[in-house]
């Protein structure tokens, strides 16, 4: 309640002051592990993307706290690499871009892939793996040590690992010589677990930040603690108030960040937590957090908070709390989704998303950060070739639940590891164009709809597609064979009762 309270009344003076100010989560959505840089006179994120496609989206700021998706790292999963992509981390070296990531591997436990650009919007060349110790390497992060060096700063795979830090080669992109561990996990609130690290430079000392505790199963426990050392050879001290950030009122299990240090204008940390109404701990959304420093020359942090002065001191608009998407120009638009190992067969043109079934499900996703909303699909039935059953759904993680079309008529489907199911058919009628609508509850209840032309909706049985887990994308789907065109995609909240 004290830390609600306070945030109230800073709120209020800094109206009353017209100071500009920004609210959390500065990026609306499911993307854990953010990492940010400052470069060519803005400020580019990417975070983690999973098991979707194209890896690690790329935001776009000018103020640290108004973003804009302007592409991705990659759009098409590396050779080695398989299953889960996660923990990009932005940097600058050497005249170019580098970006190091974790994945997944063929055959063998996580490796750290690198990437490189001449300008942060992309292209990026895959350059293959930057270290890849046979424990497996996870959460890397480039940092200068105070003699100027170069390292590379990655957690050993697994409860119980530490923190190391390898130097680079001369070209940034592979680790060599023996790795120094800075700090493991030997305290109580961490769990077994010291991850993201993310270092700076202060008052000649070097800090640094890393998570502990569980981060991404009910109940998370996760948490931001830091370490202090004259070098990357240590010794290393960790401070005695750990975890000096943790959950409050308006968001739990904050952690794994990057920092940004913008000098005078102060010192911050952008990391995921759960805004506290996500009881289910469906997505982890990036947070920015001021750090100062107290009078022992440890950072003083309470809880991330729900409001702020604006960094830049620019005012921070309020999101957009939907969107639609009439497929305007000749491709998909930045923001748009699909698993990393089945990329779709689509084609934009004439104002209309064209998607080939090709016998197995198609998917396009978009992430949706609301607990409660609608999202309407119109299909172009008279284009849509015979076969193909277009249909609108919701995913969380693998899983598909909605509605579709075929033979004239709408049913709820599902899709998982488990196979496919469909409901009872309801007569649409054939030809012009049909919208499928699925209305999305807290928890993740889900009724779906269907209406030919401008008629009225009428309500399809959801049957098993009506429960489920809650939901973070809404997808467009095509089952069976041949195509579906689709005319636009509409999203919006929907009040509460």
């Amino acid at each position: 309640m004290r830390s609600a309270l306070r945030a109230a009344a800073f709120v209020a003076a800094a109206l009353a002051l017209a100071a500009p100010t920004f609210t959390n989560p500065v990026i609306r959505g499911d993307y854990p592990d953010p990492t940010v840089l400052q470069a060519r006179g803005a400020f580019y994120a990417s975070a983690t993307s999973g098991s979707w496609a194209p890896l690690f989206p790329i935001f776009r700021s000018t103020d640290l706290v108004t973003w804009h998706q302007v592409g991705s790292l990659l759009r098409r999963a590396p050779a080695w690499g398989i299953g889960r992509f996660w923990a990009p981390e932005l940097s600058f070296q050497g005249g170019r871009y580098v970006a190091y990531f974790s994945a997944s591997r063929r055959g063998g436990r996580p490796c750290i892939g690198v990437l490189t650009a001449a300008r942060p919007e992309g292209p990026w060349r895959d350059r293959g793996r930057a270290a890849c110790p046979p424990g497996g390497a996870i959460d890397a992060a480039p940092v200068r040590d105070r003699d100027g060096s170069r390292w590379l700063l990655w957690k050993a795979l697994g409860t119980g690992g530490a923190i190391h830090a390898q130097r680079l080669g001369a070209g940034g992109l592979r680790v060599r010589g023996p790795a120094l561990t800075l700090v493991r996990p030997d305290r109580g609130w961490e769990q077994g677990v010291t991850e993201g690290p993310s270092l700076v430079a202060h008052d000649g000392l070097l800090y640094l930040f890393y998570a502990g505790g569980h981060c991404c199963r009910p109940p998370c426990t996760y948490a931001e603690g830091v370490a202090r050392a004259p070098s990357l050879a240590g010794p290393w001290h960790k401070a005695p108030s750990n975890p000096i950030l943790r959950g409050g009122e308006a968001f739990r299990c904050p952690g794994h960040g990057t920092l940004v240090d913008l000098g005078a204008r102060g010192l911050f940390l952008l990391h995921h937590a759960y805004v506290a109404g996500d009881v289910a701990q469906a997505r982890r959304q990036p947070v920015l957090t001021p750090i100062a420093f107290g009078p022992d020359a440890w950072p003083v942090v309470e809880t991330p908070p729900p409001a702020a002065l604006a960094p830049l001191g620019i005012a921070a608009p309020a999101p957009a709390p939907g969107f639609a998407d009439g497929f305007p120009g000749v491709a998909l638009r930045a923001g748009w989704e699909w698993p990393f190992d089945r990329p779709p067969a689509a084609r934009v043109a004439s104002g209309a998303l064209t998607l080939r079934c090709a016998g197995a499900t198609a998917v396009v996703a978009r992430q949706v950060p609301l607990d409660r909303y609608a999202a309407v699909a119109t299909v172009d039935a008279g284009a849509t070739r015979a076969g193909a059953s277009p249909g609108l759904a919701v995913s969380a993680g693998t899983s598909l639940r909605g509605v579709e079309l075929g033979g004239g008529s709408a049913r709820a489907f599902t899709v998982s590891r488990a196979g496919a199911s469909a409901g009872p058919p309801v007569p649409v009628g054939h030809g012009g164009r049909v919208r499928l609508l699925v209305s999305v509850a807290p928890g993740g209840g889900l009724t779906t709809w269907v209406a030919g032309g401008d008629g009225p909706f009428a309500q399809v049985p959801a049957g098993r597609a009506g429960h489920g887990p809650v939901p973070t994308r809404v997808a467009l789907t095509c089952r069976g064979a041949g195509t579906a065109r689709f005319a636009s995609l509409r999203v919006r909240p929907v009040a509460g009762p």
